[in-house]
């Protein structure tokens, strides 16, 4: 009997818990979530089977049960301010890499090249090119590379290249879909062009804007699928900077229409510097100090708009979330961080001080980060971690598995538990 009592102790241990050694592979990080859904103490309380009374028997997975909650609930909203390195995988990289996560691996490219590399840090393949200035797009596991102002691009995915072509007009903005398709803003001497490339650099649709319909587009967005496509526009009246959000659809359905154009909504004295898709069915216009979200159908429309009273500083989002951080009143919290849901209802509103260079959305969290420092909230407005960071970052992602992160710094990765 002492023997269960004391096995039982150990499982209900807080202290204990989640002290197993490392896991080596990527893959493997999720396994202690398992915690959540019991099946770890589906297999270890049949040892308790021996108390022979069904009434202790469930008690103690009760306990078990509760315990575990308690855990859980008092991990994801308690405030970590530290970590401890449970990997390092050393690897040199040249200043001025730039680091993506993509799949379960990270993308790593440059002005002279782009590769891969898994979560060990080691390189699956890579591929050199020369792109002065590049900009970026990702997909789910597509991405675009391309030469703003120039006319070279680049499609990857975690297997390698996918797509290598050179465009006959200058690129101003690009966007992938997650086959690879680009939605690219092309400018020609008189007019802008949006034109669907494939991959292998064939010209699947196009659409030409001009400042006396549309006006001048400052954005665009392409969705998954690559069907959708909306244009934010910027048109000059008298007097007053206009925006155009034009909505197309490349789908067989409409393929008879030349224009693609299925529907507009102007905006007098507004201007939306950018646009995005939540969804292949859901977008967003982000203007200075609000928001407006879209269905996408056929007959697109305004679902909700929402206005901020100061500038946003910074936009994120994910297929459920949609983020902004503004200046604050506070004299000791600079920042205010809204999320709302693409519903645009408020789902949280919080305050933060430390600056920041980048703010994403990753699995679910929201996360933060300078070259010394690291931040992470979650969308209900909790903040689970605020710590300094030893190296230089260079990369901050979320990667499976429970309170573990990646850092890619330019000596190496390191796989990091927050605590």
């Amino acid at each position: 009997m002492k023997e269960r009592l004391k096995y039982l102790w150990d499982m209900l241990s807080f202290r204990t818990m989640w002290e197993d050694q490392e896991e080596e592979d990527w893959e493997d990080y999720d396994q202690k979530d398992n915690y959540v859904s019991g099946e770890v103490y589906a297999d270890d309380t049949k040892k308790l089977a021996g108390l022979g009374s069904g009434i202790v028997y469930l008690a103690i997975i009760a306990l078990v049960v509760i315990a575990v909650a308690a855990y859980l609930i008092m991990s994801r909203f308690h405030l970590y301010t530290g970590y401890s390195v449970t990997a390092f995988y050393p690897a040199e990289d040249i200043a001025g890499t730039r680091y993506e996560k993509l799949g379960n691996g990270f993308i790593k490219y440059g002005s002279d090249g782009v590769s891969f590399v898994n979560g060990k840090n080691e390189t699956q393949w890579s591929a050199a090119y020369t792109i002065e200035t590049p900009k970026t797009d990702i997909c789910q596991e597509a991405m675009l590379i391309y030469e703003q102002q120039g006319y070279l691009v680049e499609i990857v995915d975690t297997e390698g290249v996918i797509g290598s072509y050179q465009t006959d007009f200058p690129i101003l903005k690009g966007k992938v879909a997650k086959n690879g398709v680009a939605a690219l803003m092309l400018k020609d001497d008189r007019d802008v062009r949006i034109r669907l490339v494939s991959t292998d650099g064939t010209a699947l649709a196009e659409v030409r804007t001009t400042l006396e319909d549309q006006g001048q587009p400052t954005d665009i967005a392409l969705s998954s699928n690559a069907q959708k496509l909306i244009a934010s526009c910027v048109k000059i009246g008298s007097g007053t900077v206009d925006s155009v959000i034009a909505f197309y659809d490349f789908s067989s359905a409409v393929n008879s229409d030349e224009t693609h154009l299925v529907g507009s909504i102007e905006y007098t004295d507004e201007v939306f510097p950018s646009v995005c898709f939540l969804s292949d069915s859901t977008a967003a216009a982000i203007g200075d100090s609000g928001f407006i979200v879209f269905s996408t159908g056929k007959d697109p429309r305004e679902k909700a708009s929402v206005s901020f009273g100061s500038e946003i500083l910074s936009a994120f989002h994910d297929s459920s979330n949609i983020g902004f951080v503004m200046s604050s009143d506070s004299p000791t919290q600079r920042y205010r961080m809204q999320v709302y849901g693409v519903n645009g209802k408020k789902k949280s509103d919080m305050t933060f001080s430390h600056g920041y260079s980048g703010i994403r959305m990753d699995s679910g969290e929201i996360l933060a980060n300078d070259s010394g420092h690291m931040m992470v909230f979650t969308p209900g407005g909790v903040r689970r971690l605020d710590t300094d960071y030893e190296k230089q970052i260079g990369s901050f992602v979320k990667i499976p598995g429970f309170r573990r992160y990646a850092v890619l710094t330019n000596s190496g990765m390191e796989r990091i538990r927050i605590e």
